[in-house]
């Protein structure tokens, strides 16, 4: 319509769209808190195994169980270079043997450690455990 290719009127606007994108700058990715400690990093830490193996360690506290609590627990804890747990403590309790539970299957994980710039460093993590009966 009116003589106008907008084919190729359609592939310039994509051509200045990619070419303003490439002149714009990464996001930065990592964040370290006051201590050094990343809170973010571009690999982030990967449990052995995955939520599988977090599923089969877990066993529901009996007196939670019999007093039918249920909810979440938030375990924060550091991951050192070498995948290592370290300084685990419950952000959200539930109580009724719950968070104990939680701690005891946060200090057993086995982790790869977090990489950033090909180096391992350390990372905290927050992991949520769901008890429901």
């Amino acid at each position: 319509m009116y003589g106008v290719n907008t084919k190729g009127v359609i592939k310039t606007v994509l051509f200045s769209l990619f070419f303003i994108i490439s002149l714009i700058k990464p996001q930065q990715r990592s964040f370290k808190d006051d201590k050094g400690i990343y809170l973010a990093c571009e690999k982030m830490p990967e449990i052995k195994g995955g939520l599988k193996t977090i599923a089969s360690m877990i066993r529901y506290p009996p007196k939670a169980r019999k007093e039918k609590v249920q909810g979440m627990v938030y375990v924060q804890f550091i991951v050192d270079e070498k995948g290592k747990v370290s300084a685990e403590k419950v952000i959200r309790s539930l109580g009724a043997g719950c968070d104990e539970e939680a701690l005891r299957v946060v200090s057993k994980l086995k982790i790869k450690p977090g990489y950033e710039k090909g180096n391992p460093v350390k990372v905290k993590m927050t992991l949520p455990f769901r008890f429901k009966l």
